[in-house]
């Protein structure tokens, strides 16, 4: 009997039915896979935001530590001339010193206003600092500052020669520097006779009209001795030269003069040590010898301003400007660096010297031991005495500003965006505290209660060119 249709019906009929999901089944594997993408979104989501916050955490301390190493090493330079020494500040001049700087020096001042005084200032006081912005028609717009920090002045001579090596080539118009090793030249000669801003120079001295334009001439000896004057012009044929201040007393025939430095834009024309002059002892003009290198004349202006966000309209990030003496007169301002809000500026003043005795420039050093000149009673020992913040209702003096050997420097960085949720609830003391750790109310920077994250640096610099040459045996 076949049985071959019955059996496949029988097999068909023994197979269970062909199902799918049911719609509870497919209700619940959607609800735990949108449970699983917002677990997974949710991580995204915070890894995203704290990956956020750590690059403007990350942005806004290196920012802050950015800010301190570049005004550090600009300082370390500070008072650096490329050989030469203000008078007052070299323990090996004899006289009264005549360069004492008698004024703050104004970096706005234009180059044809810089008389003798003002030179004497500019190498004299290498740091200066102020609650407000210089101004004048020597610098250029924009200088707009954030209120509540400080501006900061550094100077010093260039550290490269132009032209060699890295550094950038010589540029017309551009005020070099030039300091004279030549004995002959620091010994340049007896003055033939003077009137109230001229002095006529040495039969020796050189034929070329205008060759000591811009160089500082020094009365050592004889009548209206320890005067510092600049040349503004000379006259070859004549050997007179036109000094840019009067004289405080008219050299005569029996006042021997010097030459200090060169600080112009034409001619440069002091030596190296390997100078040959004529005459006996050597005088001018020089007949061998390597001129003295030359160096840049560098001044840069700090201070803090608002510059308009990169991304978005109508917003502002406070930021680290410079402006920097070049062709004659202080720039336009550049960016540095983003994020800074605020910077104050204190000074170590040295006005004490190593005897106890107050620092005084009106008369020649005096010695604890004349015999071997060590420990001058009446000059710095290198080492600050107080600190001083300058202020507008309490500036600097001249006085301070030529005995300033540190620098402290506090700087408060800031996020340049905004952190949703947070508070800055916090303020900041930039400055000293007081002896029982508490901030004065000068220092304090108020809580700005916003949603940016801040952070405050601080540090100390020397400036080693000047306290350098203070130091000497106890």
């Amino acid at each position: 009997m076949y049985l071959g249709p019955f059996i496949r019906a029988r097999a068909s009929s023994m197979r269970p039915p062909q199902e799918g999901f049911t719609l509870i089944e497919l209700m619940i594997a959607m609800t735990i896979s949108l449970l699983m993408l917002v677990s997974l979104v949710s991580i995204f989501a915070n890894v995203s935001r704290s990956n956020s916050e750590m690059a403007k955490t990350n942005s806004l301390i290196e920012n802050g530590r950015f800010a301190m190493q570049l005004l550090e090493q600009n300082l370390v330079h500070a008072g650096y001339w490329g050989g030469y020494l203000p008078q007052f500040d070299d323990l090996g001049a004899t006289g009264v010193p005549g360069d004492v700087p008698a004024a703050v020096p104004n970096p706005c001042l234009p180059y044809a206003n810089w008389d003798s005084g003002y030179r004497s200032g500019l190498l004299g006081i290498s740091v200066q600092s102020s609650e407000t912005l210089p101004a004048g028609a020597g610098c250029l717009t924009p200088l707009a500052a954030r209120p509540g920090t400080d501006a900061l002045v550094v100077r010093h001579a260039g550290t490269c020669v132009p032209g060699v090596g890295n550094c950038d080539a010589d540029v017309p118009n551009q005020l070099y520097l030039q300091s004279s090793f030549c004995a002959a030249e620091r010994n340049a000669g007896s003055a033939q006779s003077a009137t109230g801003n001229t002095i006529q120079l040495s039969a020796s001295a050189s034929t070329v009209n205008g060759i000591y334009n811009g160089l500082t001439i020094r009365t050592v000896t004889g009548t209206g001795a320890g005067q510092n004057r600049a040349i503004t012009s000379y006259n070859g044929g004549t050997k007179i030269a036109t000094v840019s201040l009067p004289w405080d007393i008219v050299p005569d025939a029996s006042t021997t003069y010097a030459f200090e430095y060169m600080l112009g834009t034409n001619a440069y024309p002091l030596h190296r040590k390997d100078c040959v002059g004529t005459g006996t002892p050597a005088t001018l003009p020089i007949t061998a010898g390597t001129l003295a290198d030359k160096r840049k004349l560098v001044s840069n202006l700090y201070y803090v301003s608002n510059v308009a966000h990169p991304d978005r309209a109508g917003e502002v990030v406070p930021t680290l400007m410079r402006s920097q003496l070049d062709l004659l007169a202080h720039q336009a301002p550049v960016a540095l660096i983003d994020g800074i809000e605020a910077f104050r500026v204190e000074l170590g003043i040295d006005n004490i010297s190593v005897s106890g005795e107050a620092v005084d420039y009106s008369t020649e050093i005096l010695w604890t031991d004349p015999a071997t000149e060590t420990s001058p009673r009446n000059r710095g020992d290198g080492v600050p005495d107080e600190f001083v913040r300058c202020t507008d209702a309490v500036p600097c003096t001249a006085e301070q500003l030529a005995n300033v050997v540190a620098v402290k420097l506090y700087v408060l960085a800031r996020s340049r965006d905004t952190t949703p949720g947070y508070i800055d609830a916090k303020s900041y003391c930039l400055g000293e505290p007081n002896p029982d750790g508490s901030c004065p109310a000068a220092n304090t920077i108020a809580a700005a209660n916003d949603q940016y994250k801040r952070h405050a640096f601080s540090t100390s610099v020397r400036l080693i060119n000047i306290s350098g040459r203070r130091e000497t045996a106890p």
